[in-house]
């Protein structure tokens, strides 16, 4: 029973101390907050004898609801980066490419080995398979592919 009553009063005091470092926290806060404000005043004061009229600046945001950040598209960034390095890249060189985690990032690489995109080399560097599609001379054939031109545009 000694033991508990120990432990929760080492609770307790950890606990205040939490509190004490937090109220801390919010005295710099609002210092730093009113320090703000007079070099905002002063400056806005400044342009007033410059003669420029400052403009109505809006601080306090109307629409407080977190805006949705949009998903990157990590498989098009990994191909991007491998085609575009112009050679072999490890995982981690990937990774921190497209500001990425290394072992999503790792993962990621392997579906796009599996869909025949990519493939890995030796020493885990890995590469682009690009295929780019045939040049056609624009001449359909009946099954609906288009004829190989000799490479320049007819």
């Amino acid at each position: 029973m000694n033991f508990l009553l120990d432990k929760a009063t080492v609770h307790l005091q950890q606990l205040e101390a939490d509190r004490l470092a937090a109220v801390t926290a919010i005295e710099e806060k609002t210092w730093e907050l009113k320090l703000i404000e007079a070099r905002l005043e002063g400056f806005r004061q400044a342009m007033k004898l410059l003669g420029v009229e400052p403009s109505a600046v809006l601080t306090d945001p109307v629409d407080n609801k977190p805006r949705r950040v949009k998903r990157r598209n990590i498989r098009e960034l990994v191909l991007t980066e491998l085609t575009f390095s112009g050679g072999a890249m490890t995982t981690k060189q990937i990774a921190a490419a497209i500001d990425y985690a290394p072992a999503l990032t790792e993962k990621t690489l392997r579906r796009l080995a599996s869909f025949g995109q990519v493939m890995c080399e030796k020493k885990g560097r890995w590469s682009a398979l690009i295929t780019a599609p045939p040049r056609s001379n624009g001449a359909a054939i009946a099954d609906g592919t288009f004829s190989i031109g000799k490479g320049q545009d007819e």
